[in-house]
């Protein structure tokens, strides 16, 4: 299981690559605030979990494990910047920033029903 870190770092390292942008551990250390030297070893955690890939001096790229994973906060990241941005008024950049400390940060449990009060909002 992941820790919340984790889901950060990968969070930020599937949102870096969507469009088949390549990853750099600097860009990823500047979207989540943090130094280089804690990006070099969260990443190193990660490929040793079997979620990235990453060769010295190469970009990062999510393993098949680590897709699935970042799916899984993805969509309910996705669902919550709309809830926050529709139903509480939080501007577009802020809402995209916290609903993905909330995807990464709270339990599964608790995700799950924050996704589902959401949801039964908008209908």
């Amino acid at each position: 299981m992941l820790t919340k870190s984790q889901k950060k770092y990968l969070f930020a390292i599937y949102l870096l690559g969507q469009g088949g942008s390549r990853v750099k551990s600097t860009s990823v250390s500047e979207l989540l605030g943090v130094s280089k030297a804690s990006t070099v070893k969260m990443t190193q955690r990660l490929i040793e979990e079997d979620y990235i890939i990453k060769e010295p001096y190469r970009e990062i790229r999510l393993t098949s494990k680590g897709i699935q994973e970042a799916n899984k906060l993805y969509t309910p990241s996705v669902i919550l910047q709309n809830f926050l941005q529709q139903n509480v008024g939080v501007d577009e950049e802020s809402a995209r920033a916290d609903s993905m400390v909330i995807a990464a940060e709270v339990s599964e449990e608790t995700l799950e029903k924050l996704v589902q009060y959401s949801l039964a909002l908008a209908e």
